[in-house]
C-alpha cells in the first residue's frame, strides 16, 4: 500500500522531485526501511512512466534504496530555534553544510515571506542561480504570512480560477484555500518571491503531501519544484506520528509558530520546569 501511495504521489506531480521524509513516522529502523523501500519502489514505477519520482530519502540508512550514497533533506526547525533567527540559521547552515542542497525552512516565526526575502537578499548569487530554495512547512493551524480565508480565495481566483468551478470535499477545500501549506499559500509565496526580484528561487512543499493532496496540487498546477513527504505511508501507521520538536534552548523555551501548545501543555502538567 505504501508503494502504491508513493507511486500515486509521484505520478500526480511528474515534474516534481520527491524526498522520502517518513522516518519520523516509523517505530524503529525496520519500519523505516520498509517505508523507504516502498517509496523507492513506487517512485521507480513512476519514473518508468516519465516522472521524476522519489530521488532520495532523509536518512543515510536507507539512501541506497534510491541509488544514493547518503540521504538528503533540508535545514531543520531546531537550527532556527537555536539561532533564534531564520537568517542566522541559514547563514550557519550554508557555512557548515556547503555540500548539501541549500533549502531553508521559513515558517518558524510565522513570517514565511518576510524571512525568505531577507535570506534571498543575503544570498543574491544563490538566489539568482536557483541554488537557493525554501521548504514551506506552515503549521496546519495557521495561514501563510499575509493570508487569511478571504485572501486565499483571491489568490486562487487569480492564479487557478478553474479550481473554483469544481465541487470539492472538506479536505480538498483545505488543500485549496485553508491553513497550512495550501495551494493558495504556494501561489502567494511564488508571487511574493517574483515581485521581490527572486524568480529563480525554488519552492519545496511539505506537510501532508499524500496522494490526494498531490492530486489537488497537480490539478491547480501549483508552482512546486520539490516535495518532502512521509504521508505516502498508509493511514494504519499514523499511530506512530511524531514531530520530535526541540523546545528548550538553554534558559528559554522556543518552538515554531502554531505549536506553542506543546510547551503550554507540558508546563501545565508540570513536565517542564518553569523558567
Amino acid at each position: 500500500m505504501a508503494a502504491l501511495d508513493a507511486y500515486k504521489c509521484a505520478i500526480a506531480l511528474p515534474d516534481v522531485a520527491f524526498i522520502a521524509m517518513g522516518a519520523r513516522h516509523c517505530a524503529g529502523t525496520e519500519m523505516q526501511e520498509m517505508m523507504d523501500y516502498a517509496a523507492a519502489v513506487g517512485g521507480n514505477a513512476a519514473k518508468a512512466q516519465g516522472a521524476k519520482g522519489f530521488v532520495n530519502g532523509a536518512s543515510h540508512a536507507t539512501s541506497h534504496f534510491f541509488g544514493q550514497p547518503k540521504g538528503t533533506g533540508t535545514m531543520n526547525h531546531a537550527t532556527i530555534g537555536y539561532y533564534d533567527s531564520t537568517l542566522l540559521a541559514a547563514q550557519a547552515y550554508r557555512r557548515d553544510h556547503a555540500e548539501k542542497a541549500f533549502i531553508v525552512l521559513n515558517d518558524y516565526f510565522g513570517k514565511e515571506i518576510t524571512d525568505a526575502i531577507e535570506v534571498c537578499k543575503a544570498f543574491p548569487a544563490e538566489a539568482d542561480s536557483g541554488e537557493l530554495g525554501f521548504r514551506l512547512d506552515t503549521n496546519g493551524a495557521r495561514y501563510l504570512e499575509g493570508l487569511d480565508n478571504d485572501k486565499s480565495h483571491d489568490v486562487i481566483r487569480k492564479f487557478a480560477p478553474h479550481m473554483m468551478t469544481e465541487h470539492w470535499n472538506d479536505k480538498q477545500l483545505k488543500t485549496l484555500y485553508g491553513e497550512g501549506v495550501s495551494i493558495a499559500a504556494i501561489f502567494a509565496f511564488r508571487e511574493a518571491l517574483d515581485q521581490a526580484g527572486f524568480p529563480n528561487v525554488k519552492i519545496f512543499g511539505s506537510s501532508g503531501f499524500n496522494p490526494e493532496k498531490c492530486d489537488m496540487m497537480a490539478k491547480a498546477k501549483a508552482p512546486l519544484d520539490g516535495v518532502g513527504t512521509g504521508s505516502y505511508i498508509p493511514k494504519d501507521f499514523h499511530a506512530t506520528y511524531a514531530t520530535a520538536d526541540i523546545i528548550s534552548y538553554d534558559s528559554d523555551y522556543r518552538i515554531k509558530v502554531g505549536r506553542e501548545y506543546l510547551i503550554k501543555e507540558r508546563l501545565a502538567k508540570g513536565n517542564l520546569p518553569k523558567i
